[in-house]
Parts: C-alpha cells; sequence; structure tokens
C-alpha cells in the first residue's frame, strides 16, 4: 500500500482484490447494523403440502374456480399468492367441507 501526503489530501494505491475486500467489509458492516436495528419479525412458515392449488381446492369442494374467486373477494374463503399463483390452506378447505 503506498501512501502519499499533499496539502491536506491522501492519495492511496491499493489492489483491485485489496479494494474489492475493503468494499465487502464496509457492506458487511452496514448491514449488520442496519439488521441490528430492525425488530425480529415472526417469518411465516408456509409449506407446500399445507396449500392446495385453485384446481385442487375447486375439485375438492365441487366448485369452479370462479366460485373460488368471488369466496376470496366475499372473504368466504381467502386465498393466498405466491408470486401469481393462488393457493389455498388445506386446513381453511376442509373446514369448509363441514
Amino acid at each position: 500500500m503506498l501512501m502519499l501526503e499533499k496539502t491536506n489530501q491522501l492519495l492511496v494505491q491499493l489492489s483491485v482484490g485489496d479494494l474489492q475486500q475493503l468494499i465487502k467489509e464496509a457492506v458487511k458492516e452496514e448491514l449488520t447494523q442496519i439488521t441490528s436495528m430492525l425488530p425480529l419479525a415472526p417469518q411465516e412458515t408456509v409449506h407446500k403440502t399445507d396449500l392446495l392449488s385453485r384446481e385442487e381446492t375447486a375439485k375438492l369442494l365441487g366448485v369452479s374456480t370462479t366460485t373460488l374467486f368471488l369466496w376470496n373477494r366475499n372473504a368466504l374463503l381467502k386465498a393466498k399468492k405466491i408470486g401469481r399463483r393462488v393457493y389455498y390452506f388445506k386446513d381453511e378447505v376442509l373446514n369448509k367441507l363441514k
């Protein structure tokens, strides 16, 4: 590392690897500081086996996917979106059958 001082300016010569390491350390330090300030949120864990697709739900309940859409809109059977796909919780669907 070569340092030259000239009128309140400090010039530092670093290799690309050293600069990358300094940046990684600075980013890691900031992320650690930011995450320590955030409150711990409960993690929502949904297993794929706990969910049914629209088609599976419609077949199980004996209704159309349009009916499922209307039930979701009217809060009769809430859907969960993962990306662009729509799923229903298996336990809620089974409760609907009772």
